[in-house]
């Protein structure tokens, strides 16, 4: 049996058996993993390192390709988002928003930075939630293979060398207006939702969220993102039905 350590944000906690406990945990290289936490509900065995939320330094035992958890010490507590309904709410939906693409063969440490830092930005209180899940949904997809391309005409090919662009959550392309009038499923994109999108796909990471957007263009860049994630996800959420009835 051989010992790994990591480091890792614990996701979610899902009760097994009389005393078990599953952790589903993002690594610091951004792998998803399994990892059974035995007698966690026992008394003396708790450790407050190993519960959801938590980035922490875990000492694992593998074998076979599973793993348990031997110990945990912790690097830093999620725990005060639980102080607060909605950013706990949203919180959920973004550790299940990246465990959906991430998995345990793959490494993504971007996922995983741009989680903490969208987690210390809630944590913070300082940014707007709706923009910190709007940024969070548009560069995680982008980070995974969906990278809407903003760079030109989807349509023709051409340089957009004017406003209005436009942009199809469907093409994931941007479009100049006579083009998307042409083709149709294009919405034209107001000028703060256009930079607020180039800002959340090439800031680095710990400033994806360091940006203010207000009026209908965070109405616009927010709408988008979650659409945008449905789509091309091809699925929904629990955690985003709960996050919306605590709003």
């Amino acid at each position: 049996m051989a010992e790994v350590r990591l480091r890792a944000l614990i996701l979610r906690e899902v009760d097994f058996g009389d005393f078990d406990r599953y952790l589903t945990v993002l690594t610091e290289y951004g792998r998803k993993s399994e990892i059974l936490y035995k007698n966690a509900r026992r008394g003396k065995k708790q450790n407050p390192a190993a519960r959801q939320f938590c980035y922490s330094e875990l000492i694992l035992s593998e074998r076979g390709g599973k793993y348990a958890l031997r110990d945990a010490d912790l690097v830093h507590s999620f725990f005060s988002l639980a102080e607060d309904i909605e950013r706990y709410a949203l919180a959920c939906y973004l550790a299940e928003l990246a465990g959906a693409v991430t998995g345990p063969d793959e490494d993504s440490p971007a996922v995983c930075r741009l989680l903490l830092h969208a987690l210390y930005a809630l944590e913070g209180k300082r940014r707007d939630p709706a923009l910190v899940k709007a940024a969070f949904e548009w560069r995680v997809l982008a980070e995974s293979g969906y990278a809407p391309d903003l760079a030109g005409c989807g349509v023709c090919g051409q340089p957009i060398t004017q406003p209005p662009v436009c942009f199809s959550v469907r093409a994931g392309t941007a479009a100049d207006d006579k083009c998307a009038a042409r083709v149709g499923g294009y919405e034209r994109l107001a000028d703060g939702t256009l930079r607020a999108i180039l800002h959340a796909l090439s800031a680095e990471p710990q400033k994806v969220y360091a940006f203010v957007l207000s009026g209908a263009a965070r109405e616009q860049f927010c709408r988008l993102a979650e659409q945008y994630v449905q789509y091309h996800l091809g699925r929904g959420f629990d955690s985003l039905q709960f996050y919306k009835s605590v709003l």
